[in-house]
Order: structure tokens, then C-alpha cells, then sequence
């Protein structure tokens, strides 16, 4: 990873961070995208105080806010020309049902939304670097209920709301866009794929007081630490990309999704509909 240049969202905490301190390890550049400037620039000091050279760059969105997301893919995509590594991994989990100050239903909008925006954003880097997307999903997307002639009210918060029903189906989105971002770009240009990072002890429990999340956070020391996720996302950012590309992995080992997460119609729809829900119709069809 030398001389690479990786962008990971949601780096402070969790495994972001312990992703973002393993590709510093390996000598890259690691762009840090937080939420709260406080806790992105504590995480760089964490990693500096076992890293004392690693190559970091902090930059603070708020993933909710799409205009924000514009922003972040303008200043990346006019300060580097190749990106090597996106990792997709900021995520909500959210009890109650909130909308985001564009009209979006909040989980969906940061989970999928946000890293749909930024990736579309980055695509010439990425394939100059012949880089690649590593999208953080869950199994939890086996409990997504996602259907085609439903999704716009899905991502609008106009469904009926569940907190654990909302993450389970921005993780199929995952996926979906994962396995659609494969088939309109072949391996050697631009490779991409999702991961499990398996259940872990991470700050996303923390968000909420409803019965789901305090139990999370009860059974905390005995579920996995962030770091296994952050090996995970290591490993698939080494492998050969034709190994990885348009494939779902539990951690390190392939593993097939569920059969709502292969409908390759329920994929198309919804990318068109985040094209035009992030206005990404105005740009080139090249990129869309």
C-alpha cells in the first residue's frame, strides 16, 4: 500500500479507524472522513502516537447531508488525480424514524445514499489508480425487505418504520450497488466488492435506548473487536481484484448473499433511483 492514497469514511471509531491505522501501517496515505472534527482529530492522534509517520488527512462531513458529500468529492477529486482504496463504511442505526435536512429517510441516506454520491464522485480516480470499492455491509442484509416499486418511498421515510428493519435494508442497498457498480465496470478498471465484518463492539450500538441496541450493548464483551473488521477490509484491498470483484465476503471468506441481494432488477432500480435522488443525472453518462 505505499504511496497509495485509500479515503475512509466514518474513520474515528469502530472499524474505520482500525482500518485507517492498518493502511497507514502499510506505508499509504489515508484520507480520514469523520462526522465531528474533536473525534477525527483524536483518532489521527491515536495512530500517530503508534505511528509517528503515518501519511493522515482529516476531513470533516457530515454524511447526511448530500451537499456535503459534493464538497468532500470535489476536494478529493481536485487534489488527487488516482485514488486507490475507497472503503464505505460510515453507518447509522437509528431506533426512531428521522428524516435528513434533504428529505431523506436518515439511515438509508448516510448507509447508502452518501457512499452511492461520494463513490459516483470519485469514479476517474479510482479508475486511473485501477483502485477499487470496498463496501462495509452486514448479514443483517438478509433481513432487508427491499422491493422494486417500493424503494423511492423506502429512501423518501415514507414506509412504515422499523430501526432494525431500515439497517437490514440500507445493508441489501449495499450490496445491490456493490454487485451493479460490478457490472458497469470491469475488474481491471475499477473492482469493488461488499463485506460482513461480522457482529463487533462497535460505536453504531451506542446511538440509541430501545430494547435492540441496549442488548448489543450488554452482549459488547463477548462480540468480536473492531480490528477483525479492519483486517477484513485489508485483506480484500490486496487481493487480486478479478478475486473480489462484484463478490460478497463474511470477513476474509466468500460467501454468497441472500437471494433478494442477487436480484440483478431490484439492483438497476435501485441505482437509477439514487442517480436522480443525488443528482447525479447531470453528470456524463460515462460516469452514470
Amino acid at each position: 500500500m505505499k504511496g497509495q492514497v485509500s479515503v475512509v469514511t466514518g474513520a474515528n471509531s469502530g472499524i474505520g479507524f482500525e482500518t485507517s491505522h492498518l493502511l497507514a501501517a502499510e506505508g499509504g496515505k489515508v484520507v480520514m472522513v469523520c462526522r465531528d472534527r474533536r473525534k477525527g482529530e483524536a483518532a489521527m492522534a491515536r495512530i500517530r502516537r503508534r505511528l509517528p509517520d503515518a501519511d493522515l488527512r482529516l476531513e470533516v462531513k457530515d454524511l447526511s447531508v448530500l451537499d456535503e458529500v459534493r464538497v468532500l468529492g470535489s476536494t478529493l477529486s481536485s487534489e488527487y488525480t488516482a485514488i486507490h482504496l475507497l472503503i464505505n463504511n460510515a453507518g447509522v442505526y437509528r431506533a426512531g424514524s428521522e428524516k435528513t435536512v434533504d428529505g431523506y429517510e436518515r439511515t438509508l441516506a448516510v448507509n447508502h445514499l452518501s457512499h452511492f454520491l461520494l463513490t459516483h464522485l470519485l469514479v476517474p480516480q479510482l479508475r486511473a489508480a485501477k483502485g477499487r470499492v470496498i463496501n462495509v455491509s452486514s448479514d443483517a442484509h438478509r433481513r432487508g425487505s427491499l422491493v422494486a416499486d417500493k424503494l423511492e418511498d423506502a429512501l423518501l421515510g415514507r414506509s412504515r418504520y422499523s430501526g432494525w428493519g431500515a439497517y437490514s435494508d440500507s445493508k441489501l442497498a449495499n450490496i445491490l450497488f456493490t454487485s451493479e457498480l460490478a457490472k458497469r465496470y470491469r475488474p481491471e478498471e475499477m473492482a469493488a466488492c461488499a463485506f460482513h465484518p461480522g457482529v463487533l463492539a462497535t460505536r453504531i450500538w451506542n446511538q440509541n435506548l430501545n430494547p435492540i441496541s441496549l442488548l448489543m450493548v450488554l452482549f459488547k464483551p463477548i462480540m468480536g473487536k473492531p480490528a477483525v473488521g479492519g483486517e477484513a477490509a485489508l485483506f480484500l484491498s490486496k487481493e487480486p481484484a478479478e478475486a473480489i470483484h462484484g463478490k460478497y465476503f463474511d470477513k476474509t471468506r466468500e460467501r454468497e448473499p441472500s437471494r433478494r441481494a442477487q436480484d440483478a432488477r431490484l439492483a438497476e432500480e435501485l441505482w437509477e433511483i439514487s442517480v436522480r435522488l443525488t443528482g447525479l443525472t447531470e453528470l456524463s453518462d460515462e460516469i452514470v
